[in-house]
């Protein structure tokens, strides 16, 4: 894999996307995990199988029932005897009855269950009280026993069987059907098949003797309540009769009608005669008003002017005027006929002078007329009132006496007919219920269900170990294959690295001991990206480090810097001045003379390095560890040493600290042309790599990408579908060939 081109400028790699949910990546992680997964499902399978089969037998015996509705036939208030107010009220008070304690406790008695060996039969002879606690005291401290009778006993005994019974009894009822499954679960078969019968007929028996009960109850309630209501009768009808006598009435009806008509048609006639007389007092008031007037002044007032005879006169005046003016034209005043109209004209006006006379004079004469009218009409309405009102109490409280004895009529009409139908009905009752099939004694136990239950914990064991092991792959955050370098650090591969066995002591088979391997094929894989990204300016200088210690960065400069020995001349620095570990894989003396010696001048180069003759490296050991590490790769005489060794080698592999201990391969790859970052596969946490390259990053350092150390390829080909990112499968093909 090629690295990216080197410049001035440090290239950050653009983070990828977030990708959506990985199928292939959770069923890698499932892989991952299978035989911790297997192991936990074979576990909860043993352990349900021990438990399972330590478990009693219990056999389930059924019967079914058909249920009828109630026929609800005593006193007829809406049924009030009748046990349901509808159809499914009524069945759902059935399957409670069904399932209640007094009907198991009929069932244990009937059976004698309590007396019974598989419900722990004992004595029902007196017997003291257990008393643990008690005879754990002092003798002068403990309390008597207390003496428990027979019957005391016998019911305990049969409320601990009852509960027994209510606990494993199943009523199951049947949708859109009448029917109903009686289930009880039982060690004992014969004993479950015997309970459930006997409950069915104990059903059955009870609500007969219920209804039974029931009718004969009803029966005396009716006779009682019959006599009540009859002699309630005598009473009200006596009571109507001696009402008609005293008043007197022998029919009400129409009587109320006709004089409340009466009374409305006086308020309409005491109406109009107010109006008349109001109107009258109103002309009377406006003449006196008026005083002496002249005819002339007296035609002004609007009810004289408006009068009839008045209206007359007027007409007859304006005609006779209107003949003088139209005469006048045409004769003189001396003419005959201009006379004679003269004439008719003057007759005219004393007529109408004597008729507004005769009016005003009549005036009082209406008014006194209208009042008296008013004050007739007025009397006889509060006459014809209080008639009515009268006649109107009496009809109430005749009413009332009548609707109290049709009441109580009715009444006893109803329960006399009542009566008669129960006595005629009470010597049959229909059962409610039927049995259609009776429980069997069952052969086969129900439960424990063996081969089920160990293929359910099975099962279980396999769901909670998948969960688990997406839950452990889900926070796992470490890197695992190449492309997690881009996805989760953002930063490219220069390759991948791959695993190697190793002996007791942690050794392994090195790059210069096998060419031929995928070991030394990942090695010049990364060495060609080194060469051929930095054609124009090679980098001389490359520093290695890593997250923390332990992830394989010196051994890759060691044999990294192999592979750039057959065609370069290379050198190998142990820069780590904390922790030295080159001169201990080099064969060499720990405190061997190295890159402390040559910075300080206390040896020269030739006494600082090593050739190595395996391997056709040179290498400078750390030397002495310094009391100032980071003052000493900081110093000027440092980057001086670096710049005498880059003229005398081609390639100078710098073996640094970790980041995440110290600082010292920040200042190490500010001297550097390249610092790539050593990953250690499914071991380093993405987070704490991504953060120490954004360090590098931030500081403007040469970082061009990372390795992957100790991939592990068949890991990787199960989990990636075939993809390891290695040549390991070709090597293997082409030893195969040549065997």
């Amino acid at each position: 894999m090629a690295a990216p081109p080197l410049n001035d400028s440090v290239q950050v790699a653009p983070l990828a996307p977030e990708q959506p949910l990985d199928l292939r990546a959770l069923l890698a992680t499932v892989l991952q995990y299978k035989w911790g997964i297997l192991a936990l499902a074979c576990a909860m399978a043993i352990v349900a199988g021990f438990w399972v089969f330590s478990q009693p037998p219990a056999y389930r015996a059924q019967a079914s029932l058909l249920l009828e509705t109630a026929q609800a036939k005593l006193v007829g208030i809406e049924d009030v005897y009748s046990s349901n107010s509808s159809q499914y009220d009524y069945y759902q008070t059935q399957y409670e009855i069904l399932k209640s304690r007094n009907l198991a406790e009929r069932v244990v008695r009937r059976l004698q269950l309590h007396k019974h060996p598989y419900f722990g039969y004992a004595s029902a002879e007196p017997e003291a009280a257990d008393y643990d606690l008690n005879s754990l005291k002092p003798a002068e401290q403990q309390q008597p026993p207390e003496l428990v009778s027979a019957a005391e006993a016998e019911a305990r005994a049969i409320a601990g069987v009852t509960g027994s019974i209510v606990g494993g009894l199943t009523v199951r009822p049947v949708d859109y059907s009448y029917m109903v499954y009686l289930q009880y679960e039982s060690g004992n078969p014969q004993i479950a098949a015997d309970i459930v019968n006997t409950l069915a007929s104990e059903y059955i028996e009870s609500e007969l003797e219920t209804r039974t009960s029931g009718t004969v109850k009803a029966t005396s309630w009716l006779n009682e309540r019959l006599l009540q209501i009859r002699d309630k009768l005598r009473v009200s009808e006596q009571a109507l009769q001696d009402f008609r006598d005293r008043e007197q009435l022998v029919a009400v009806d129409g009587i109320t009608s006709l004089g409340g008509n009466e009374l409305t048609y006086l308020s309409t006639r005491l109406e109009e005669a107010r109006k008349a007389r109001i109107e009258a007092q109103n002309v009377k008031q406006e003449v006196n008003n008026a005083g002496k007037l002249s005819v002339e002044e007296m035609l002004t007032i609007p009810s004289i002017l408006q009068h009839e005879l008045i209206r007359g006169l007027k007409q007859k005046q304006a005609a006779a005027e209107s003949r003088t003016e139209e005469l006048g034209k045409r004769y003189g005043r001396k003419h005959p006929t201009m006379i004679a109209a003269q004439s008719e004209l003057d007759a005219a006006n004393r007529t109408l002078k004597s008729g507004v006379a005769r009016v005003v004079s009549g005036i009082s004469r209406e008014f006194e007329l209208a009042r008296r009218n008013e004050q007739l009409l007025t009397s006889r309405w509060e006459e014809q009132r209080t008639a009515v009102q009268d006649f109107n109490r009496k009809e109430f409280e005749l009413l009332e006496l009548q609707r109290e004895v049709d009441t109580n009529r009715q009444l006893y009409d109803v329960f006399f007919t009542r009566l008669k139908e129960t006595g005629e009905t009470s010597s049959f009752e229909r059962p409610n219920a039927r049995i259609l099939d009776p429980a069997l004694v069952p052969t086969a136990a129900i439960t424990p269900d063996k081969q089920r239950t160990v293929v359910l914990a099975f099962m279980l064991g396999l769901m909670l170990g998948t969960g688990a092991a997406l839950l452990l792959g889900h926070l796992d955050d470490t890197v695992k294959n190449p492309d997690d370098l881009l996805q989760k650090i953002g930063i490219p591969s220069l390759g991948v690295v791959p695993i190697m066995p190793a002996d007791a002591k942690g050794s392994f088979e090195q790059y210069w001991e096998n060419t031929q391997n995928a070991y030394a094929e990942a090695l010049r894989s990364i060495r060609t990206a080194l060469v051929l990204s930095s054609l124009d300016r090679p980098a001389k200088i490359i520093v290695l480090t890593s997250s923390v210690e332990g992830e394989g960065k010196s051994a890759i400069a060691l044999n990294l810097g192999a592979a750039l020995a057959q065609m370069e001349k290379t050198l190998i620095i142990g820069a780590d001045l904390r922790r030295p570990s080159l001169a201990t894989r080099c064969g060499l003396r720990p405190n061997h003379k190295g890159l402390s010696h040559f910075v300080s001048g206390a040896a020269e180069l030739e006494e600082c390095i090593e050739f190595l003759d395996a391997s056709s490296l040179h290498v400078m050991p750390a030397g002495l560890i310094p009391a100032n590490p980071l003052e000493m790769v900081s110093s000027d005489r440092f980057a001086q040493a670096l710049a005498t060794l880059r003229d005398k080698f081609d390639r100078i592999i710098i073996d640094s600290a970790p980041l995440g201990a110290v600082s010292d391969a920040l200042i190490l790859s500010s001297l550097a042309d390249a610092a790539i970052f050593i990953i250690k596969a499914n071991s380093t946490p993405a987070s704490n790599a991504k953060r120490h390259v954004a360090r590098m990053r931030a500081s403007n350092l040469p970082l061009v990408g990372a390795i992957l150390n100790q991939y592990d390829p068949r890991k990787a080909q199960q989990a990636q579908g075939g993809n390891n990112y290695l040549y390991d499968d070709y090597y293997s093909s082409q030893s195969e060939k040549q065997s």
